[in-house]
């Protein structure tokens, strides 16, 4: 499975995502830089309200309304069908890794491991610890879905990625040099909050507020992204963190304010008009459109990553 490997094409990604309430699809205009101090402009965006998720006439229109047919298209998995795990580097040679892997990662998942689909990532070394691998475990017919729905629909699957590295990618726009940063993805009760150094995914957490609600939800949030903070800072204190960057939401304010309260490191808002030139979407001014585009927009990033 390509989700961190991409076939030699023009340059240019659609990305494609069921996301709480329907399907979202965006597509990047083709550069001619990838450097990463390009600005991307997003060329079109689409958001299907309460859209069978993976019906095959769904995917088709949304994707002709953003182009992807003239892209290279990405999936992303639905964050219910896959497991993110840091494990040692086994020391077997190249042909054995994945057999390894499997062994390793067989008892850290909730699904059996005859069932799983995994890739890796290598992770830097520091601090004297051994050298580690950042683990994607995918349930496998979740991913036949995927790509079933996609070639009914007659659409060039070329990668099935996951919202981890996605939003790795915007952190790695917003990180200085020689400094990690945090980023902070809330929708509706449920988050993800990454850590990245450079071009290394160095950490991912996801926390889980279900049954919660306004300010009860963003202290829970807040405590959670606080021992995340701390944890990163105890076992990978060799990356200095710069900052949390909070994506964006209709009371971001808020949530930014509360996290002050909790965390030793600054707190800002991402403003995507910075990062990306969205006028061409008039869609995207909206808060809400853009919490739901965020992770489409870090996965069309794969390129300039």
């Amino acid at each position: 499975m390509a989700w961190f490997k991409s076939k030699a094409k023009n340059p240019g990604y659609a990305a494609l995502a069921v996301v709480p309430g329907g399907v979202a699809a965006l597509r990047l205009a083709p550069v001619l830089s990838l450097a990463a101090t390009a600005t991307p402009v997003v060329a079109a965006y689409a958001w299907h309200e309460n859209a069978p998720s993976l019906q095959a006439s769904v995917l088709s229109q949304i994707a002709q309304e953003i182009g992807a047919r003239e892209a290279r298209l990405i999936c992303l998995l639905d964050i219910e069908h896959y497991q993110t795990v840091v494990v040692d580097a086994p020391s077997v040679a190249d042909e054995e890794l994945r057999a390894a892997l499997r062994w390793k990662v067989k008892e850290l998942i909730n699904f059996h491991i005859d069932d799983a689909v995994i890739d890796h990532l290598p992770l830097p070394g520091g601090g004297g610890r051994p050298p580690s691998l950042y683990i994607v475990a995918a349930q496998a017919p979740a991913v036949r879905a995927l790509a079933q729905a996609c070639q009914t629909a007659d659409l060039p699957l070329e990668v099935i990625d996951v919202r981890e590295t996605a939003q790795h990618h915007i952190g790695m726009r917003l990180a200085p040099a020689d400094y990690a940063v945090a980023v902070l993805h809330i929708e509706g009760d449920q988050g993800l909050l990454t850590f990245s150094f450079g071009d290394d995914l160095i950490l991912s957490r996801r926390i889980d507020g279900r049954g919660a609600s306004g300010d009860f939800l963003y202290d829970r949030v807040a405590l959670e992204v606080q021992r995340s903070v701390d944890y990163f800072e105890r076992q990978h204190s060799w990356f200095p963190l710069a900052k949390l960057h909070v994506a964006p939401q209709a009371d971001a304010q808020v949530l930014r304010n509360k996290l002050v309260e909790y965390l030793p490191v600054g707190v800002e808002l991402i403003d995507l008009a910075s990062l990306f030139n969205l006028s061409a979407v008039p869609a995207l001014s909206d808060p809400l459109q853009q919490n739901r585009a965020f992770h489409l927009l870090g996965a069309a990033l794969r390129d300039a990553a």
